[in-house]
């Protein structure tokens, strides 16, 4: 079997060529993770919402009177060496948002053809559960994200396709259990 050649390489990402001349982009950490974090409201009948992370990503980086554009999406991030896609999930939850809880799987999904990545989503329920102070990787990027609670609908307005996947596929659990979280 043909290895692929790195034709530029960073410390945080590759780009290769396969053996049939198709060209892609691997990054460090290749896979990623994302978490959605679902409370019940106090609404007869109660309702979810969903916590957005207002974040930077590299779509859009322009800074408007000095502060970066934000984009909603839920909690992310990649695995590092070694470490098992819920692992990940759960250190980037409490990372992120302070909350140290057992993550659910309910898939994954391919990132795109030119990226060697897929992306393992999970869930959980935070409801009555206060969280600690999120400890934030030390990074800048990281540091400017902030999180807001949303209606669950709202994921389906979001760009992001995380939250467009996880808003069809958590959609289709809600509706099947009275209680698909606990």
């Amino acid at each position: 079997m043909a290895t692929d050649q790195t034709i530029f390489q960073t410390d945080w990402i590759a780009v290769k060529q396969s053996h049939r001349g198709f060209q892609y982009l691997e990054r460090r950490g290749k896979d990623s993770v994302a978490v959605f974090l679902l409370r019940k409201n106090d609404t007869k009948p109660p309702h979810y919402e969903v916590l957005i992370r207002q974040q930077h990503l590299c779509i859009d980086n322009q800074e408007v009177d000095g502060t970066f554009t934000l984009f909603p999406c839920p909690i992310t991030g990649a695995l590092e060496e070694g470490e098992s896609p819920e692992a990940a999930a759960s250190r980037e939850t409490y990372e992120e948002a302070g909350y140290r809880v057992q993550v659910r799987s309910f898939g994954k999904y391919i990132v795109g053809t030119q990226v060697n990545e897929l992306c393992h989503l999970y869930y959980a329920d935070v409801t009555r559960i206060e969280p600690d102070v999120a400890q934030q990787d030390g990074t800048y990027m990281e540091s400017i994200g902030k999180n807001e609670w949303h209606p669950f609908e709202y994921l389906a307005t979001c760009d992001y396709a995380a939250c467009q996947i996880g808003y069809a596929r958590l959609r289709s659990l809600l509706a099947q259990s009275d209680d698909p979280v606990k």
